[in-house]
């Protein structure tokens, strides 16, 4: 019988292999671990970095609002607006004027980014718990609505807040509203918010909220189109169209003009508001085409010098300065000398954008 024996280097070469490949298993094992860290790492450096980012804009919108609320406190304090009155315009600084609140933007801006403003009077809509069914039935032809789709959304409306439990012709009664996939209530009463609106039948998002894609002819860009949240108001002390208060895009809803005339009317009101119709019309003539002799759309315009009334829904936009975020808040507060802070939130609500 014949011994074998190995020969020793080969298998202390075998060893190395062993050991050679045992090493870049644990390499391997340890680049994976070390590259789940250094994600984990990522992760938690970018969550750390949105919620700090999370935090400041917050801060922004809120800071926005409280410099808002401060803004108009000082518009019903009448030692300031005397004090405005006694100062021409070139003696008050930018900053210093008075705001206007027909929902221009103002811009904010902060060590961590920009805030844009937006405050708008209540004076300006048209209270829909007041509105008559002739100016509600005007008001939703000019959004766009006609035939039934427009008496749906009317007589729905009018249902809504009445008392009884008949439905008009085209309206919705509490038998319609449980009748649906996820039934609630039919109100029957006033509305307490102007967001209720999204719940009446016929209403949906865009005619609620407006339109942002409609076509300027002479810019080719985007405009907005105006929205019944736009429009209406729980606030307002009217059932017309202020047309000393009202935004920008409701007039030019209600009116029908092109952006140079409405710009003029714009800037005349500012500088003394319009009494009356003549008044109006002679001072910016080049809106007589669109209203003159047109008697339904005068009649959704309310002249008269504008009371003051305490109600306004402000929005405010926040964004960091490098990075996208964007945080967004909207309040309607009340102005009152009587609360200790000068003011009441009446709602509040967080919109993430």
């Amino acid at each position: 019988m014949k011994l074998k024996f190995r020969n020793p280097q080969s298998a202390i070469r075998n060893q190395e292999g062993v050991a050679l490949i045992m090493v870049l298993w644990v390499i391997a094992v340890l680049s994976v671990v070390v590259l789940e860290f250094s994600f984990a790492m990522r992760t938690e450096v970018n969550i750390t970095k949105n919620y700090k980012e999370e935090l400041q804009l917050y801060a922004m919108v809120q800071g926005g609002v409280q410099r808002t609320i401060a803004e108009l406190i000082y518009k019903h304090d009448s030692k300031v607006q005397q004090l405005r009155k006694t100062l021409t315009t070139e003696e008050i600084p930018p900053e210093k004027k008075e705001w206007v609140t027909d929902g221009r933007s103002y811009f904010i801006p902060f060590h961590q980014g920009t805030c844009e403003i937006k405050v708008i009077s209540e004076a300006g809509k048209v209270n829909i718990n007041l509105v008559s069914e002739q100016m509600l039935r005007k008001i939703i032809t000019l959004l766009g609505f006609e035939g039934e789709a427009r008496d749906i959304v009317v007589d729905s409306i009018l249902d809504w807040k009445d008392a009884d439990d008949f439905h008009r012709l085209n309206g919705a009664e509490e038998s319609y509203y449980q009748s649906l996939k996820e039934p609630y209530q039919c109100k029957n009463a006033a509305f307490d918010s102007i967001e209720e609106l999204l719940l009446v039948r016929g209403v949906n998002r865009t005619l609620f909220y407006g339109r942002s894609d409609v076509k300027k002819e002479d810019e080719g860009g985007k405009a907005i189109q105006a929205g019944l949240k736009d429009i209406f108001s729980i606030y307002s002390p009217a059932g017309q169209i202020d047309i000393n208060s009202a935004s920008p895009v409701v007039l030019k809803l209600v009116l029908a003009i092109p952006e140079e005339v409405l710009q003029k009317i714009v800037k005349d009101r500012e500088e003394k508001p319009f009494d009356h119709q003549l008044d109006l019309l002679m001072r910016a003539p080049e809106l007589k085409p669109f209203i003159e002799g047109d008697r339904e759309r005068q009649s959704l315009i309310l002249y008269g010098r504008t009371i003051l009334t305490p109600y306004y829904t402000i929005e405010s936009r926040a964004k960091v300065k490098e990075g996208e975020s964007v945080r967004g808040l909207k309040a309607i507060v009340k102005i009152d000398t009587k609360e200790k802070e000068g003011y009441k939130i009446l709602q509040w609500v967080d919109v993430l954008l």
